[in-house]
Formats: C-alpha cells, sequence, structure tokens
C-alpha cells in the first residue's frame, strides 16, 4: 500500500509551479496602469487648461499694448465750407463793390464808382484773395491712412480681476486634486484586482493540492480493494470525490484566467499575458492594533474636504465679483496716433502724430442684474458651506463602518489561523489512522475537506482583511500609491 507522507504533504501544500513566469508586484502594476489609463491622461490635460485659465486671469493685471491701423478711400472729400460759403468767398470782392455802390445810390459819385477801373481792380483783388481762402481750407481726404499704438493699464476695477484671478487659482488647484483623486481610485481598482488574482490563484492551488490528495487517496484505496481490506464501494466513494475536486479545479483555473485578464488590461499589459504575482504565497498577516482616529487630521487629509475648500474659495470670491459691479472702474490709457492727411498741419498730404495720454473712470448707477447676481453668489457660498458639514458627517460615517469592518476581518483572520492548525493536526491524525487500518477512507476524506475548507477561509480571511486595511487607509486621507504596505 502506499502511503503518503508528511514530506508529501507540504510539498503539494507549497504548489510550486515547474513552469516559469514572470512574477509581478503590486507596486508594478500601479505604476503600469498610471501609465495606461486613459482617463488620467483627459485629468492630466484638464490641469494644465486650468493652469492656462489661471495665467489669463493673472494676465488681466498687466497693460495691454495694441497697434491699430486703417486706410479708407472715398468718392469726395471732407468739405470744411459748405457750397455758399466757398461762393461767397470767391466772390467777396465783387460782392462788396456792389454792396457800397448800391448804398450811393445813383448819385455821381455812384455812377463814377461803377464805371472806374479802379473798383474792378479792386474787387478783382478781394475775390483771388476770397478764393485763394477756399483753396487753402479745401481738403483731399479722398484716400485717408492712419495708425495708433494704445497701452491700456487696468488701476481699479472694483477687485473684479483679483477676484477673477483667486477663482481661477482655486480651480486649477480643484483640477489638481480631481487628478490625486482619480490616481487614488486607480490604485483602489489596481488593488482589488491584484488581490482577486492573489485570491484566486491560491484557490487554484488549493484545488490542485486537494485533488492531489485525493488522487493519493484513490491510489491506495485501490491498493486496498486488490488486497481485500477495502470494497468497491469505498472506492466508488473516493472517485466520486475526486471528480468533484476536479470540477472544481476546472472552475478555478478558468476563475485565475478572468482575473489575470483584468489585471492585465488595467496595466496595459495583453490580456493573454502569463504571469504570476508577488505576493502569491499569503504569510501570516500580523495583528493590527485599534488606534484613535483624529477625525480633524482625516478631514484635513481627504481629497473630497480639499475640493471643497477650493470651492469655499470659488464662491467667497464669486461674492467678490458680484459685487465688484457696484464699484467704480478706473482705467489709464495712452499712446500715440498717426494720420494722413495731417490732422495737425492743415490735412497737408504728410504723415503727422502726437502722443496722447489719460484716464478713464466709469461709475455704475444702477442694474437690477447686479443685485440678482450678488444675491445668487451668495447662495452659491451657503450651499458650499452646506455641503462641507454634510461630507463631515459622511467621511465621520466611513470611517466608524470600515473600521468596524475591519475588526471583523481581523477577528476572521486569526480564527483562520487557528482552524488552520487544528486542521492540520487533524489530517495528520486521520492519515496516520489510516495508514495504520484504524480509519476508513470516507473518515480521511472527511478530514482532508475540513483541511481544504480551513484553507480555503484563510486565503478569504487574508484578502478581506488586506483589502479593508485599504479601504481604511483611503477613508483616512493616506496616500499609499507608491507604497507597497497595506
Amino acid at each position: 500500500m502506499k502511503r503518503t507522507s508528511t514530506a508529501i504533504l507540504l510539498l503539494l501544500a507549497a504548489g510550486a509551479s515547474a513552469v516559469a513566469q514572470e512574477r509581478l508586484t503590486l507596486d508594478y502594476c500601479r505604476q503600469q496602469a498610471l501609465k495606461a489609463n486613459k482617463e488620467l491622461l483627459v485629468s492630466d490635460e484638464k490641469k494644465t487648461q486650468a493652469e492656462a485659465l489661471r495665467q489669463i486671469a493673472f494676465d488681466q493685471f498687466l497693460p495691454k499694448v495694441t497697434a491699430n491701423g486703417a486706410a479708407i478711400w472715398s468718392s469726395r472729400s471732407v468739405q470744411l465750407l459748405s457750397n455758399d460759403q466757398q461762393d461767397n468767398l470767391s466772390n467777396l470782392g465783387t460782392n462788396l463793390t456792389h454792396s457800397v455802390v448800391d448804398r450811393l445810390g445813383n448819385g455821381l459819385i455812384a455812377n463814377y464808382l461803377a464805371n472806374t477801373n479802379l473798383v474792378h481792380n479792386i474787387s478783382g483783388r478781394i475775390d483771388g484773395l476770397g478764393q485763394g481762402l477756399v483753396d487753402d481750407l479745401t481738403t483731399d481726404t479722398r484716400a485717408i491712412y492712419g495708425g495708433m499704438v494704445s497701452v491700456t493699464q487696468p488701476i481699479f476695477m472694483g477687485g473684479k480681476i483679483r477676484a477673477m484671478y483667486n477663482i481661477a487659482s482655486a480651480n486649477a488647484e480643484v483640477k489638481d486634486l480631481e487628478y490625486n483623486k482619480a490616481v487614488e481610485d486607480l490604485q483602489i481598482q489596481v488593488d482589488e484586482y491584484y488581490w482577486r488574482v492573489v485570491s484566486v490563484e491560491n484557490k487554484y492551488r488549493l484545488a490542485q493540492n486537494y485533488c492531489n490528495l485525493l488522487d493519493t487517496l484513490n491510489h491506495n484505496v485501490a491498493e486496498m480493494v486488490a488486497s481485500g481490506v477495502a470494497t468497491r464501494a469505498d472506492q466508488l466513494k473516493v472517485e466520486v470525490k475526486l471528480n468533484e475536486a476536479r470540477m472544481s479545479l476546472a472552475k478555478a483555473e478558468n476563475g485565475l484566467a478572468l482575473a489575470k485578464m483584468a489585471l492585465a488590461q488595467l496595466c496595459g499589459m495583453p490580456i493573454n499575458s502569463d504571469f504570476t504575482v508577488e505576493d502569491a504565497d499569503l504569510e501570516n498577516l500580523p495583528a493590527i492594533a485599534d488606534t484613535a482616529i483624529d477625525m480633524e487630521q482625516v478631514y484635513a487629509q481627504r481629497t473630497e474636504m480639499q475640493m471643497l475648500q477650493q470651492a469655499q474659495v470659488i464662491g467667497k470670491e464669486s461674492v467678490n465679483l458680484a459685487r465688484s459691479t457696484f464699484m467704480p472702474n478706473i482705467v489709464a490709457n495712452g499712446g500715440y496716433l498717426i494720420s494722413n492727411p495731417n490732422l495737425l498741419n492743415g490735412f497737408e498730404r504728410e504723415f503727422g502724430g502726437m502722443f496722447y495720454g489719460g484716464f478713464i473712470i466709469n461709475f455704475p448707477i444702477a442694474h437690477a442684474s447686479s443685485f440678482h447676481s450678488l444675491k445668487l453668489a451668495k447662495s452659491k457660498q451657503r450651499e458650499v458651506e452646506y455641503q462641507v458639514s454634510q461630507a463631515k458627517e459622511m467621511i465621520k460615517l466611513q470611517v466608524t463602518q470600515i473600521s468596524q469592518q475591519r475588526k471583523v476581518s481581523m477577528k476572521n483572520y486569526l480564527q483562520a489561523v487557528s482552524n488552520i492548525q487544528s486542521a492540520e493536526e487533524n489530517l495528520r491524525l486521520a492519515q496516520a489512522s489510516f495508514d495504520a487500518g484504524v480509519l476508513g477512507a470516507t473518515d480521511l476524506m472527511g478530514a482532508q475537506t475540513a483541511w481544504m475548507q480551513a484553507f480555503s477561509e484563510k486565503i478569504d480571511a487574508s484578502i478581506d482583511l488586506k483589502i479593508n486595511n485599504l479601504y481604511l487607509s483611503r477613508a483616512l486621507g493616506e496616500s499609499s500609491f507608491n507604497n507597497n504596505e497595506q
């Protein structure tokens, strides 16, 4: 009869694989997931956009320099004198002579002046002077060219520029926090998938070991049947149990393949990658003592609370922004203006320019929407305050619940470790009794089943404790993405 020694049993329990596989650590999986996750890339771009908006808001403090140019063509020139004024100036001497003659009447002097060349010469000269004045006041503005360089510097805008900058800065901080939260969420997912692979791989190894035990038992019972010390019915019971174990092994193998596919996809690896994980051999976990939790420290560390703090800043600055609509605006403006025709030299066809500078002051009087905007901003500010209070209550409840779950997990794990010791001793005694012929195959299978169940419960308890430690660390706001310790 073939007997199973303790050395062989320990070798089976180790489940050592003869095929070399790539071993992945938890930290490696986390880093690969960081590189492969597309949502993080989107979140990182949002950070870049928020920083650009913050810089745009800061630029509003700085002076603005602009340059403008224009060229205008028209069919007619600008007239400084009306048509009647031009006609009067062109005939100024003639009109003056006629006026004098008319005032003298039909006397001798009037007739003499009307017929003498002296009067005609004087009127002609005056007409020429008037026509010259008309010509001098005639402009050629059918083509106008101009340019201007302007510098504008806000001096006081009611506080709106500072409020906009503070809002943009708070929004940039929110985007940073959102990125950190996305990293934390990815950590949770990676760790869950990783420990799921650890759990299923250990269950698969356990199923293999259990099949090996039953296969050895089946071989031994077959020899006992051949020797006449056992019945065919005993062997059939073992064969049925062995078939059930093989079916469980097939299910465990399929579950392990699916779990590895999920982890590989999350880490950006080919889904058919063949690997094992560094923590596949679960060692005894140390008992974790409960420590006092400082909730104020938890609030300060939680990303959600930090985001709400920035929301409070945005709410406060939104009120200031709405209030700025009631404030005056003061802007300094200066520059250089150039034109052709030259406005500074009688519309001559040449370029001429000048420097200018001054202040622009705007005083808002009344606008109904300003009051409503201020009311809206204050309401949103109060809404954020209520959200902060509610978030603190929910975080405290979450920490309390997860702490309780962790305590239960620790108790279950310690109990599972104790059960393992009892199950191994029971299996050792049952195997010895079976080898001595004082215990039947059915009783030995019962001890083997109890041993397998104890190991399965220890695997579940170990993984459950790992996950609850992870959840508690996350609830306390402790970032451990670059830390392997759970």
